[in-house]
């Protein structure tokens, strides 16, 4: 099976890259959905992220307030690379069991949506490396209407991440997502059909 990593910056459109390498038939682990799944309610991770940060990052149904906790770590690179220690050994378990299954199954490709992947020098882990990236100013718009943030607090979450420019260097395809989704469809199609000539 062909283990391919998919990244990005934040808001270049890599949710909706995984969507249409969906659509044509790969296989996909979304490292946030993981996130989400680990720090349920009661979940290992729930666990350790409120003993950590306290009762304070909780909504009132108990939940983590994630947009409270975002809004921390994004300022705070202690408490990011805290976030990042409690949970990340729990995500590497949980991607494994799914990459496992879908090995069984007899997937030809696999996707793994990481956003931070460079960041955490993982590429040699996988086959191969694609970036969606789009141009600084489109990130900044896309992610301040999307996730209804100032000007400062997009910066702040564009800046915790490395800069894109440093990615594609880094990165073994790279689809530009910076014109409409008909374009980045087509830039996925030729992608897929050549990773999947590749894994056969």
């Amino acid at each position: 099976m062909k283990w391919i990593g998919l990244t990005g910056g934040i808001a270049t459109g890599k949710s909706t890259a995984k969507k249409l390498f969906e659509g044509l038939g790969a296989k996909t682990i979304d490292a946030d959905l993981v996130a989400h799944a680990v720090t349920a309610v009661g979940a290992e991770g729930y666990e350790k992220v409120v003993s950590h940060f306290g009762k304070s990052f909780l909504q009132p149904d108990q939940s983590l307030d994630r947009k409270k906790l975002a809004t921390l770590i994004f300022k705070d690179k202690i408490q990011r690379f805290k976030l990042e220690e409690l949970l990340h050994p729990l995500i590497k378990k949980e991607v494994a069991l799914q990459k496992g299954r879908f090995a069984q199954n007899g997937a030809t490709l696999c996707i793994y949506d990481m956003p931070l992947l460079f960041e955490k020098n993982l590429r040699l882990e996988f086959d191969a490396s694609v970036l969606i990236w789009c141009d600084r100013q489109q990130q900044q718009t896309r992610l301040m209407t999307r996730s209804q943030l100032t000007l400062e607090e997009a910066e702040a979450r564009i800046q915790s991440q490395m800069r894109l420019i440093e990615k594609v260097k880094l990165a073994d395809h790279c689809i530009d997502n910076s014109t409409d989704e008909n374009q980045l469809a087509l830039q996925v199609v030729n992608l897929y059909q050549t990773l999947v000539s590749v894994s056969t």
